[in-house]
């Protein structure tokens, strides 16, 4: 019997974002015409795995989750499917059924483990349907293919980056000149008017920031066109 408070998601790819290191695995929701997407960091191992097992490249030597499909085949532990079921302060959680001697059993795991691991059993992959339509990224009007969606959502790359560093940079220099005492106070306290626009820039860029990890991108693309108009202003 369906269970509806699930909903099936295929693997697309896996890109690059922010930095090399740091890939984003992409899901989509599998039957609806209009498809919410769900982008999840992971690690360069755990892309690679998936990445090859979506390519159909088969390594010279078995990697580990080869190894383990090899062993859950051999014991007749067939994997029933992966379900990321929770998210907290943007880590995402899994489980995995296997079955054994007719007994269903859950397993913890990171999705990236458990996707690479469905990847190679022919697992289901699902998203609980209340976090789904939390955290989903949904296409827009008009946008028929799934990268057109992706690539809106790479858009913002570049100047998220840029604020990543600028924020980063402000925190260390702030904290090479004050005590513990003094940085609480800084950076618990009401912003200041911004008195130059580099200042200003640098609020913009921190709120753009802030707009795409809380996943506003409304927000966030009308702020990546304020800074945009800030910095053609200041070249002229």
């Amino acid at each position: 019997m369906e269970d509806r408070s699930l909903v099936e998601m295929s693997i697309i790819k896996v890109s690059p974002y922010l930095k090399v290191e740091r890939p984003l695995l992409w899901l989509c929701e599998k039957t609806p015409s209009r498809p919410r997407l769900l982008p999840i960091a992971i690690g360069q191992f755990e892309a690679a795995a998936i990445q090859m097992q979506l390519d159909q490249d088969e390594p010279l030597r078995p990697i580990s989750y080869d190894l383990l499909t090899s062993i859950l085949n051999r014991l007749s532990v067939p994997v029933r499917r992966v379900v990321i079921h929770t998210a907290r302060k943007q880590i995402y959680y899994a489980r995995i059924t296997i079955e054994k001697e007719g007994q269903l059993r859950e397993l913890d795991s990171r999705p990236s483990d458990a996707i690479a691991l469905a990847l190679r059993t022919g697992a289901p992959v699902y998203i609980t349907r209340e976090l789904l339509e939390l955290v989903g990224y949904e296409t827009e009007e008009g946008e028929t293919q799934v990268e057109q969606t992706i690539e809106r959502f790479s858009e913002l790359e570049p100047q998220l980056i840029a604020a990543k560093k600028k924020t980063v940079a402000s925190v260390r220099a702030t904290a090479r000149e004050r005590t513990g005492t003094e940085l609480l106070s800084t950076l618990t306290a009401e912003p200041a008017p911004p008195s130059s626009p580099a200042d200003l820039l640098t609020q913009l860029q921190t709120k753009l920031e802030q707009a795409v990890v809380c996943e506003e991108y409304e927000e966030a693309a009308k702020l990546r066109d304020e800074i945009e108009l800030l910095v053609n202003r200041t070249k002229t």
